[in-house]
């Protein structure tokens, strides 16, 4: 019943052109992801409205909150304790969120970090040639389709709900009559499931979070300077920052553990990869 109920709603729904929208429907995946050197599970959030989607990291959201909330107290020892629980509390965060809007002509903005610099584009959605394979299967209780595509230099294999007719999925992966409810990359790096749907979850607001602390540019310059500082070394990031790492005593990891500041940093994995 709660699944034709869910469905009848996003049928219904009218266009709000130009207004804030409120999710009306929220997917749940968690990715089985090779970010860096380790293998781990991410918790994602897909927040759908009647135009538009946001794809988030709900870790990384709640991450920033308690930051902001023991920034401001004077107390050190306070302050260093509550750190230390962040990591345990919201694990694997990912600053990546990406807003799809289906309103404006097939658009999205995309909002990350390099190292720590806070950066955003806004670009056309990319060409997603979609071929069905006749496959089926089942995923999180809804029957799916599988398609495959190749999407910025990466192939995914994906299911598909046409139960759900919403035409969004993780990251900018969508375009297909239905719901993309598991994707996979041909290189086994990243493998979103779909673990949970919610309607109306509360408070919902199809936005990106922060995107005033960063600093706009475009899409070429932004994987431009990805790539400088892939695999940079962490000196070389410090002079970048105007620091003197002559100056710098001791630099630790989120682990506790003392960093060679001529080491180079570990190389990450991207969704796209041009």
């Amino acid at each position: 019943m709660m699944r034709k109920i869910l469905v009848f709603v996003m049928m219904l729904s009218a266009l709000m052109v130009g207004a804030q929208e409120k999710a009306q429907y929220r997917v749940t995946y968690d990715c089985d992801a090779q970010y860096g050197p380790q293998r781990q599970v991410y918790r994602w959030h897909l927040d759908i409205g009647e135009t538009s989607a946001v794809f988030y990291s709900p870790n990384n959201r709640e991450k920033d909150k308690v930051i902001d909330e023991v920034v401001g107290d004077n107390d050190v020892t306070s302050v260093m304790a509550r750190l230390r629980t962040i990591k345990s509390e919201f694990p694997n965060p990912n600053p990546l969120e990406v807003l799809v809007e289906s309103s404006a002509g097939g658009r999205y903005t995309y909002l990350n970090e390099i190292v720590s610099d806070k950066m955003w584009y806004e670009e056309g959605l990319p060409q997603m040639s979609w071929e069905t394979t006749g496959r089926d299967t089942t995923v999180c209780g809804y029957a799916c389709l599988q398609a495959k595509a190749r999407v910025y230099g990466r192939d995914w294999t994906v299911w598909f709900a046409p139960e759900i007719p919403v035409s969004y999925g993780p990251y900018v992966l969508g375009g297909l009559p239905g719901l993309i409810m598991d994707a996979e990359d041909a290189d086994g790096l990243f493998h979103f499931t779909a673990v949970g749907l919610e309607q109306d979850p509360a408070d919902a607001i199809v936005e990106l979070a922060r995107k005033d602390k960063a600093v706009k540019c475009t899409r070429k310059k932004y994987m431009e300077l990805r790539e400088k500082a892939n695999g940079q070394s962490y000196s070389d990031k410090l002079r970048e920052m105007g620091v003197d790492s002559r100056t710098v005593v001791k630099v630790v990891s989120e682990d506790g553990k003392d960093i060679n500041l001529n080491e180079s940093r570990p190389k990450q994995n991207y969704l796209d990869l041009e």
